[in-house]
């Protein structure tokens, strides 16, 4: 008999129920390729791409993301966290974050070779934990510091402050 392996503690349980990932509509019409680009908001640190979906597809996703059962987060944050009271819906789909990958612009924007310092390694996925946000008025997410991942001490800590809307 092979002997016990140690746990290392309780697994982490996540406060969302759960559910089935959601029917996402398709990514169509979708902007051709070689109309977008990556823009610098933050040079190292935030990058965005301009109207990297139609206003068609913004609208059919604005509306189907409305129909989504959106929780009320807890007033009061557990240890370590950030204060952030917003409704959210909250599901582990690798299969949307694949889609979203792959089936759009995104995966040839990010993946430049002229990126791969920015992004401190090559870029080969996007994180199946899918999170939708809605701020209602009084709704805000309190200042709050995020560790890097990329070992860089310079930027072992990014501290932002978003107020309330």
């Amino acid at each position: 008999m092979a002997p016990k392996k140690k746990s290392r503690g309780a697994p982490i349980k996540s406060t969302e129920p759960a559910r089935q990932p959601p029917n996402w509509p398709a990514f169509t019409p979708l902007v051709p390729e070689t109309d977008l680009a990556l823009q610098e908001v933050l040079p190292s640190q935030i990058v965005t791409i301009p109207n990297f979906w139609t206003a068609t597809l913004c609208k059919a996703y604005v509306s189907f993301l409305s129909s989504l059962p959106l929780t009320t987060t807890p007033g009061k944050p557990r240890k370590g966290d950030a204060v952030r009271v917003n409704d959210r819906f909250q599901i582990d789909d690798p299969a949307f974050a694949e889609r979203l990958w792959s089936e759009t612009a995104l995966k040839t924007l990010v993946t430049g070779a002229a990126l791969k310092e920015l992004w401190g390694g090559e870029v080969v996925g996007l994180n199946p934990n899918i999170r939708i946000y809605r701020y209602a008025k009084g709704q805000f997410f309190d200042q709050h510091c995020m560790s890097s991942s990329r070992g860089d001490p310079s930027l072992a800590l990014r501290c932002s402050r978003t107020g309330p809307r």
